[in-house]
């Protein structure tokens, strides 16, 4: 037994792990997908399943438009409206017949599990299981395996999987027992996932509500009774512009998602080679897009203690002592920030691009709490946000888990008591 966390398995299945370590051993053997157990099978997809797209049916979404109704129409990646009616009936995987999606195969899910009545355009191929292999087996097998191999070109970074390609592509299974005991457990590791996924967005949206309620005083935490009085933008924030100079410091941007690491968002840097004009932000400074402002591409640094931002952005400093800049975190993110980003923008060479009408930010009344009601409500919320961050860490590892069991149960590296 190795020491891979079962969590989900202790709490759901029955099934023990046992690591077999070296494929190449004796009671193996190799083949063009790699060493697997001598008693799983090896064989083509035309040889282990049935393909059945005869029933596939293009609808373009102007027809569709007129046969709306309960019934999924499937594509390529996923579902793209319900129409009226249904050609497919039963449990089916389906697997991508031209798309984009391709080379994505690590991140991005390369076959679909469907199950009642549906559709499927002619975007996609539908797979079948029978008595040596099951429909669940080829979905999970080929769910983040490369295909590269079989695809042929269709322009510039698009590929195609023909049915004659799908028909001789390779696939290694157990019998039947072994195949469907994996497959519970692969299940049960969804089924965590997925309730972890709902809680998040649950906790998402009771966190926001949370926002709403305490930073426009609907809701008060309790001791606090004064009123909140009006101040304006220009008596909050000040102007900054310091430049960075001969000085190297991280490149950061600021998005939708808040204030981010340049290198860590695109995965590379993008800013110019020369960084002397850009602007210094230092925590508790308060930047936003030149702009995107109004869209909500707007925060206050935390994260980090210095950095540097591209020349178009804005940085404000807090010229009030009277004013936390945990507690104006959370305040410029909310919808009565962004009212009033919205009603100092200007509309520029397009409707996406504004430019900041600074002064008629600056002239902008907002109703705040004093400050020792400024950082309980900062406090407050700060729990919240570690809550959703050990949750989401949490999620992440679990998704890493089942990627490394994938690829033990599904190639026979790891294999089952029973």
């Amino acid at each position: 037994m190795d020491n891979t966390d079962t969590t989900p398995i202790k709490a759901q299945s029955n099934h023990d792990l046992v690591v077999k370590d070296n494929l190449t051993e004796k009671g193996c053997k190799k083949t063009k997908l790699g060493w697997i157990p001598e008693d799983w099978e090896f064989d083509t997809i035309e040889n282990s399943l049935i393909i059945e797209n005869n029933l596939r049916k293009p609808i373009s979404e102007e027809v569709r438009k007129s046969m709306q109704g309960n019934y999924p129409y499937y594509g390529p990646t996923k579902i793209q409206d319900y129409i009226n009616e249904f050609q497919y009936e039963g449990e089916y995987a389906l697997i991508a017949e031209d798309g984009d999606h391709f080379l994505k195969y690590k991140d991005f899910p390369m076959t679909q599990l469907v199950y009642g009545k549906f559709n499927v355009n002619n975007h996609a191929h539908a797979i079948k299981g029978t008595a040596k292999c099951t429909t669940k087996w080829f979905y999970w097998f080929y769910n983040r395996r490369s295909i590269f191999s079989h695809l042929t070109r269709q322009g510039a970074g698009r590929y195609k999987l023909n049915k004659a390609s799908l028909s001789k592509m390779k696939i290694a299974y157990p019998r039947l027992k072994e195949q469907n005991m994996i497959i519970e457990i692969l299940e049960t590791w969804d089924f965590a996932i997925q309730n972890l996924d709902d809680l998040i967005t649950k906790k998402e949206l009771q966190k926001k509500g949370l926002m709403q309620q305490l930073l426009t005083g609907k809701t008060r935490l309790k001791r606090f009774e004064d009123d909140w009085r009006l101040i304006k933008f220009r008596n909050i924030y000040k102007p900054k512009k310091v430049k960075a100079g001969d000085k190297k410091y991280l490149v950061l941007s600021v998005t939708k998602n808040g204030i981010v690491s340049q290198a860590d968002y695109f995965n590379k840097e993008i800013a110019s080679a020369d960084t002397s004009p850009y602007l210094v932000v230092e925590k508790g400074d308060l930047a936003m897009s030149g702009l995107n402002f109004w869209m909500g591409a707007v925060d206050v640094l935390e994260d980090y203690e210095i950095g540097i931002i591209s020349p178009a952005y804005k940085v404000f400093q807090i010229k009030n002592p009277e004013i936390d800049h945990l507690f104006m975190r959370y305040f410029v993110r909310s919808e009565c920030f962004l009212k009033a980003l919205v009603g100092a923008s200007v509309q520029g060479a397009s409707v996406v691009r504004r430019n900041l009408d600074k002064e008629s930010l600056e002239e902008w009344d907002f109703k705040l709490p004093a400050m020792k009601e400024q950082n309980a409500i900062a406090k407050t919320l700060q729990c919240a946000d570690k809550e959703l961050t050990t949750l989401i860490q949490k999620l992440n590892f679990l998704k890493e888990q089942k990627k490394g069991l994938m690829q033990q149960l599904l190639t026979g590296k790891k294999r089952l008591k029973f």
